[in-house]
């Protein structure tokens, strides 16, 4: 193969490269969106909406057309006796009939669309997040975290179906230890970035963050799957009174880890900005 054509290949095989982590992300996310239980009672909203409404207009033009054809005179249109009348009797018996079924068919739309708003809509699932690159050490905990996120989303749903009341507050606390946790992936991205660019006496240290980095991430990590954990124990117990203090006391100690986290990079954020 010619030069030209081995650096349209390969410029070719960069490009798809650099695509399908963004496209592969959107598709994930168009499918949680899909399966998502709040996005499915939306749409179960709007289709009892839209079939409400086309009942009613069903219902309006079928009960038109059955009072034109029983009483055509009314509308000036003249009738001879004979076939013609007979006809349309019946097509006026025949769409009053269909009008009288789309009417109840409305009714009963209207009744499930008001009990669908009635329905409580369940918090919004989490968006999939796009991982680190492969070969960063941040990307084991992030998917860790991920999986965990779908998991405690289910559970908590599930809780508060049942009216279990520390779900709001697991969720607000899982919310903010996954915020807290992605900021230090993102420092550990960032200092795995800059290690080949820094002189050889500046490894030695930069390893040594990345490692307390990633010690974060994997203490963190197991903070929140400890929540998880005890939030399917109550699930499967469906929110038994003895398994509200096991839930509660996994989301204080993942409210400590998060609030540890947050400090510590409020902490090294002070530091860089002093070294500078």
């Amino acid at each position: 193969m010619p030069p030209r054509k081995n650096e349209l290949a390969e410029w070719g095989e960069a490009a798809l490269r650099e695509l399908r982590g963004p496209v592969v992300g959107q598709v994930r996310r168009k499918l949680a969106q899909w399966r998502d239980p709040r996005a499915r009672l939306l749409r179960k909203r709007k289709r009892a909406r839209q079939n409400a409404t086309a009942g009613v207009v069903s219902t309006g033009g079928l009960g038109a057309g059955a009072y034109v054809s029983f009483a055509p005179h009314q509308f000036g249109i003249p009738v001879a006796p004979g076939v013609l009348e007979t006809s349309l009797d019946v097509a006026a018996f025949g769409l009053g009939g269909v009008a009288v079924a789309a009417a109840f068919g409305s009714f009963a739309e209207w009744r499930r669309y008001r009990r669908l708003l009635k329905a409580p809509l369940p918090e919004p699932a989490p968006e999939p997040v796009e991982l680190p690159p492969s070969g960063s050490r941040a990307r084991e905990p992030m998917r860790l975290l991920r999986d965990a996120e779908q998991s405690m989303h289910q559970a908590l749903t599930q809780l508060t179906a049942d009216g279990f009341a520390e779900a709001d507050d697991a969720r607000a606390t899982a919310n903010r230890a996954a915020t807290a946790l992605r900021e230090v992936a993102s420092r550990l991205q960032a200092v795995e970035a800059a290690l080949p660019h820094v002189p050889a006496t500046e490894q030695d240290e930069l390893r040594a963050d990345a490692k307390r980095l990633r010690d974060e991430l994997d203490e963190g990590i197991e903070g929140y799957r400890y929540l998880v954990a005890a939030a399917g124990r109550a699930v499967a117990a469906s929110g038994a009174p003895e398994q509200r203090h096991a839930v509660q006391d996994a989301t204080d100690r993942l409210a400590g880890l998060a609030t540890a986290l947050h400090e510590l990079g409020w902490g090294s954020g002070t530091a860089d900005s002093s070294r500078q």
